[in-house]
């Protein structure tokens, strides 16, 4: 006989991004004094505050309280079925499985918990009998991570009929291939797909070129291939491509883009198009970073850069002039330069450039920059709305640093 909680459980399972439904259990939680009920209205909350909300630490120490009483019981549905659940909007929403697992029990972990968020384990031989399951049809998510599994994994998600509904997925280290590229690029299976994570693999320009080219990637927002070999042919073809409209963070770093072959590019300029740009450990000098940023805007293309991630490459201070100089950094808020060499009069440069003057947030940790580059920084007239410096405090007195932190790290109010 089918108990009123049951009845409850059985709409979230059916509508499970529907928080209306959670809301009318919590409701009737409270009526039966159970706590569950009051974890549910803190998680919602949580869901949908931003992260710098003033209400977000309260709800999140009530959050930890809560789970600290409850969290054996309400974990105990799924014990011995997964590992690692991750509670969100009242319930466990993700889990780490093995494959062999999940083929034999899905239907009693789905009835356990509306899990949106699977991690595979263990791909090994179910690897095609685990992508034909119909429950992955009730996944938002899925991760297969360092199982090596090459191409044949991205051959089995490709022909996947369960993955229509999928947003966000991630096959890290597990040697893909242009091979496995092309079939992810040329899947008709993945249309809602909005996060694809190929990081720390083997996909080449070939891989770049499939995936720029994709039909059916045209809702992607955010693409990482970090560590990978696209080089800047790829590069240029990802950051340019006319089919991956929605993409607005593109993750390049440690790609060997800053070769010499970005100087013959025709649009290295093209990666000015994403919004948030990661090209951290790409050997990139100066001369590299002036081929991206030092041309004309005589083709139109559509500046967008939001965010500049540049760490550990090696610009020194003739980087940083060239940055100063370009005015295709208007709209730029944040901008990381982490171990690249800068020193004071680089520091100099950035201070007295005009064309920064919207960066919230810069990060100038590890470098070489003393007081008289830092001195620059708090006296520049262009610098209003920077309310974050990032700094290694070595080799600066006390007085430096409290200056910097009072003009740019001050801690939140509280209300």
């Amino acid at each position: 006989m089918q108990t009123e909680a049951e009845a409850f459980l059985q709409r979230i399972r059916a509508y499970p991004d529907d928080d209306a439904q959670r809301l009318i259990f919590a409701d009737w939680l409270d009526e039966e004094g159970d706590p569950r009920g009051r974890f549910i209205r803190v998680q919602l909350a949580l869901a949908h505050l931003p992260e710098g909300d003033r209400a977000r630490p309260a709800l999140l120490a009530e959050e930890r309280q809560l789970l600290a009483a409850h969290r054996d019981t309400w974990e105990a549905p799924l014990r011995g079925l997964t590992s690692g659940p991750v509670f969100r909007r009242g319930f466990v929403d993700e889990v780490k499985v093995e494959a062999k697992q999940f083929l034999q029990h899905a239907h009693r972990i789905f009835d356990a918990a509306p899990v949106r968020r699977v991690h595979l384990l263990d791909v090994g031989g179910n690897l095609p009998a685990v992508m034909q399951c119909p429950y992955l049809s009730r996944l938002s998510a899925l991760t297969v991570y360092a199982q090596h599994a090459s191409e044949p994994l991205a051959r089995a998600v490709a022909r996947s009929p369960h993955l229509a509904g999928l947003r966000v997925l991630h096959l890290g280290r597990n040697r893909l291939a242009d091979d496995a590229a092309e079939h992810l690029a040329g899947s008709p299976n993945l249309p809602a797909l909005e996060d694809l994570d190929l990081s720390e693999n083997e996909i080449g320009e070939t891989g770049a070129l499939a995936l720029a080219g994709s039909p059916h990637l045209g809702n992607l927002q955010r693409l990482e291939l970090r560590e990978n070999r696209l080089g800047p042919g790829g590069a240029e073809a990802l950051a340019g491509s006319e089919r991956l409209t929605s993409l607005r963070k593109l993750g390049l770093g440690e790609n060997e883009i800053g070769t010499p072959r970005l100087l013959s590019l025709a649009r290295p300029h093209a990666l000015l198009t994403v919004p948030v740009l990661d090209l951290t450990m790409n050997e990139l000098t100066h001369t590299g970073l002036q081929a991206i940023l030092g041309w004309r805007a005589a083709d139109h293309t559509a500046i967008r850069l939001e965010e500049l991630h540049l760490g550990s490459n090696t610009l020194n201070d003739a980087g940083a002039v060239v940055l100063a100089h370009s005015p295709h950094l208007a709209g730029l808020t944040a901008l990381t330069l982490t171990s690249c060499g800068i020193g004071d009069e680089g520091v100099r440069a950035l201070a007295n450039s005009p064309h920064l003057e919207r960066v919230d947030l810069l990060d100038l940790s590890n470098n070489p920059i003393g007081e008289t580059g830092f001195r620059a920084l708090l006296n520049s007239q262009y610098w209003r709305g920077l309310r974050r410096l990032v700094y290694s405090p070595l080799n600066l007195t006390h007085e430096m640093r409290k200056a910097l932190d009072q003009k740019y790290n001050r801690p939140p109010r509280r209300v």
